[in-house]
């Protein structure tokens, strides 16, 4: 049965496939969040490597399950692609080989984040928003 569109009539977002999916790999999350914050657009960009090492910040504590300022917490950083559902494969793949925990970032575009509840979500996407402003701050300032 082919999908409907919403009553409201208007067409669901580009990225809802990458919505569903986060459903789909972490059963537990019940919603998710997706932005076009400044921080998370540049620091995808200027992050080479698949994943952005976030480390000696006490705000990591804000992301479930993290207990220390001292751990690492790896975000994982995804070449855009307007297939979404070949970037949603690439994403399943990564979350198949490495803990895929707390949201991920698209280069040039934003964040994508979940939670148990909108709560949870929220906290997250404010944690992680935090977080990349440190490091693009502290980037700014080691080029000084």
């Amino acid at each position: 049965m082919p999908p409907t569109a919403p009553p409201s009539g208007r067409k669901p977002s580009a990225e809802t496939g990458l919505h569903t999916l986060v459903y789909r790999l972490f059963p537990t999350a019940n919603a998710v969040l997706h932005v076009h914050t400044v921080n998370a657009t540049v620091l995808s960009r200027l992050v080479k490597e698949p994943e952005l090492h976030l480390s000696g910040f006490e705000m990591q504590k804000s992301l479930s399950g993290q207990t220390s300022h001292l751990d690492t917490v790896p975000i994982a950083v995804f070449d855009n692609d307007q297939d979404i559902d070949a970037l949603a494969s690439r994403i399943a793949d990564y979350a198949r080989q490495r803990p895929l925990n707390y949201g991920f970032l698209l280069r040039g575009h934003g964040l994508t984040c979940w939670g148990h509840d909108v709560a949870e979500a929220r906290r997250h996407l404010e944690g992680l928003e935090f977080l990349f402003e440190c490091e693009m701050r502290l980037r700014q300032l080691e080029r000084v």
